[in-house]
């Protein structure tokens, strides 16, 4: 089976999330077989916006790829290959009591037909300039790139998919733009991108995986 886009799915932004967990369902149609989740946060303290587990319907996901700012700005995605199918299960994406401050969290899913079981290698970059821009070097004609980006740039700038959009949160807590999106690949070095302001004074990360 070639490989194809199932369906997405997107929780509702959490601002202030005095809990550190993010919950929302999916659906993985039968006949599916990979399930990655895309998160975005934000605090000032690395605990409270990494996440430790996600869940769907219980199964644990495996982590993928981070990318962190050192300050308050983080994208992941996680994977799970051959999820449960066929009803609206729960994702649980827990980032523990928060510590230092309560995080901005964001969040959404794809699933996918005729995945391989292997994903290709992780990228993650970030920076403080206009234009969020990932190269993912390892893709292939007719991989799926799937990048969530973080940025600071808030109530300054509208950030804008170059892709196909997964989901997107603008202006979270009138602070931080979360946002995932998608593109078929024509071959390697498939450059995923966004076109937004720059976030001064803060920054912006990317994380990106060809599937």
């Amino acid at each position: 089976m070639a490989l194809s886009v199932d369906t997405t799915s997107h929780a509702t932004a959490s601002p202030n999330d005095t809990n550190g967990l993010i919950s929302w369902t999916h659906t993985v149609t039968a006949g599916a077989n990979k399930l990655l989740v895309t998160l975005g946060s934000g605090s000032t303290g690395l605990a409270d916006r990494s996440a430790n587990t996600v869940k769907f319907n219980g199964v644990d996901l495996t982590f993928v790829v981070a990318a962190d700012d050192s300050g308050f700005q983080r994208g992941e995605i996680w994977e799970l290959h051959n999820p449960p199918t066929g009803a609206a299960y729960t994702i649980d994406a827990d980032f523990g009591s928060p510590v230092t401050q309560n995080p901005d969290l964001a969040a959404g899913a794809i699933s996918f037909f005729g995945a391989a079981t292997a994903l290709g290698t992780g990228y993650a970059d970030e920076n403080t300039t206009a234009n969020p821009s990932l190269t993912v070097v390892d893709s292939a004609n007719g991989d799926i790139v799937v990048s969530v980006l973080s940025s600071d740039v808030g109530p300054d700038s509208a950030t804008t998919e170059g892709g196909t959009l997964i989901w997107e949160d603008e202006n979270v807590d009138s602070d931080s733009d979360y946002a995932a999106q998608r593109q078929v690949a024509t071959g390697a070095n498939t450059v995923a991108s966004w076109t937004s302001g720059a976030p001064a004074p803060g920054f912006w990360v990317m994380a990106a995986v060809a599937v």
